[in-house]
């Protein structure tokens, strides 16, 4: 399983990612959008095909870390490997809330002949594939953690940046199918992330690194031939540190629809992270399968659900760009998701727990697919894509520091393992989220 600290992580049923996306407009719900996108020369099919390369690459990077970490770990400091693991997870989790939004806020205010984002990728894949051979070689448990850290805090801010570039250089009405095509490559991602990881459990050092040089090689063409904008320093927003740190709490009464937006993912973000964090467990304690035979269950239920999310990843997204509606389809997958943690939590068989995650795999698809063309039309400033995008992405972000935290009193209720319950608060809370979104307005 991925890292629950990165996009990774909301792509469990297909591959644990998310997640996160391109010439004639950008996103906002106001007439700047359209300013930045008149420079692009590059035609949105050439751009979708080197978006969705790197895609590939960039998604394996994001859902393997995590699990090549824990291989590590295991070897390395098998008594205390569970401590280890969480210690590295929330560490990173913490800094990604900062982290992030600075990142996207710089990569806006980046100006050269390079243009915005590219720096950004290649400033972020770099100090990763070092970190990530620190990981590989070094025995030394303290060391790992702060080499992880630094890996996916830079993995990230590459992955942050490569994502805004589909959204600042395609038309609205083609957001929608490539977001789903990206989704698409992280079920992709996901098993080839698995196979890697088992592959090269033997060789730390290859286990380590492989996904991010994957991640490089997969990028290249976007690097080389993407015409990034160069912008001026005049054309861009002021580098207003103090501003800066207050324009990432975004005003809601300002932007409502944006507020509203983040509000909805960000419960449909405890409802993944509750049921991906804790599955296993689930099949351990709830099902009494043996550890051994619970993570070749994990591994089937990903292979039995991959072509479902990428049926869903990819028809969720052209439809909705074709009949021009979000709104439909982002209440429909939050209702999916909310269903199968039902489902799931009254699981008595393994065979009725497929059916829960092949639901909840629906559901998540169709979500994260639309749910980020929706944002895409709400943005506040489109002089600021970068920032409010990777707002935006914190609304998946917090819950993996929310849940893990208050998880454990409530699987203690009861007789233990209450799944169940966890399960159904965060089933109500992703119906809640269904709710919120019929408050956005300007969007169909």
């Amino acid at each position: 399983m991925g890292d629950p600290t990165t996009p990774a992580q909301v792509m469990e049923p297909a591959g644990n990612a998310a997640i996160h996306s391109t010439a004639a407009a950008t996103p906002t719900s106001g007439t700047a959008a359209q300013q930045p996108i008149a420079q692009q020369p590059m035609s949105p099919r050439k751009t979708m095909a080197l978006v969705l390369t790197a895609a590939l690459g960039m998604y394996i990077m994001s859902l393997t870390l995590g699990t090549a970490l824990s291989l590590r770990l295991a070897v390395v400091d098998p008594a205390s490997k569970e401590t280890s693991y969480g210690m590295a997870v929330s560490i990173s989790s913490l800094l990604l809330i900062v982290t992030i939004p600075l990142t996207g806020a710089l990569s806006d205010r980046t100006a050269g002949r390079f243009g915005r984002r590219r720096p950004w990728i290649i400033g972020g894949l770099v100090p990763a594939l070092l970190a990530a051979a620190v990981i590989g070689t070094v025995p030394s448990t303290p060391v790992i953690i702060a080499a992880y850290v630094i890996a996916l805090v830079s993995a990230q801010a590459a992955f942050n940046a490569y994502a805004v570039i589909p959204i600042e250089a395609l038309p609205d009405n083609k957001r929608a199918r490539v977001m789903g095509a990206m989704g698409m490559a992280g079920a992709l991602a996901m098993s080839a992330g698995s196979y890697i990881a088992a592959w090269l459990v033997d060789a730390p050092l290859l286990m380590m690194c492989v996904p991010v040089l994957l991640a490089i090689v997969c990028s290249l063409p976007l690097l080389v031939l993407y015409k990034d904008p160069a912008k001026t320093r005049a054309e861009l927003p002021a580098l207003d540190l103090k501003g800066l740190a207050k324009s990432f709490l975004v005003d809601p009464r300002k932007h409502p629809n944006f507020a509203w937006a983040w509000v909805s993912r960000f419960l449909a973000g405890i409802a993944m992270t509750a049921l991906f964090a804790y599955f296993i467990f689930f099949l351990m304690d709830g099902l009494h399968m043996p550890i051994a035979e619970a993570g070749k269950s994990a591994g089937l239920l990903t292979l039995i659900s991959a072509p479902v999310s990428i049926l869903f990843f990819t028809v969720s997204g052209w439809l909705s760009d074709k009949i021009g509606r979000r709104k439909p389809f982002v209440i429909a997958a939050a209702l999916l998701m909310a269903t199968a943690l039902v489902l799931g939590a009254t699981a008595t068989s393994f065979e009725q727990f497929v059916v829960a995650w092949i639901v909840f795999s629906m559901g998540q698809a169709m979500y994260l697919t639309v749910d980020l063309a929706l944002c895409a039309a709400v943005l506040p400033d489109a002089r600021d894509t970068g920032k409010d995008m990777a707002v935006f992405s914190l609304a998946l972000s917090i819950p993996n520091i929310i849940v893990p935290a208050a998880a454990p009193a409530i699987l203690a209720i009861g007789s233990g393992h209450n799944y169940g319950l966890l399960w159904f608060a965060a089933a109500a809370l992703c119906a809640l989220g269904s709710i919120t979104v019929t408050f956005i307005k300007g969007v169909r």
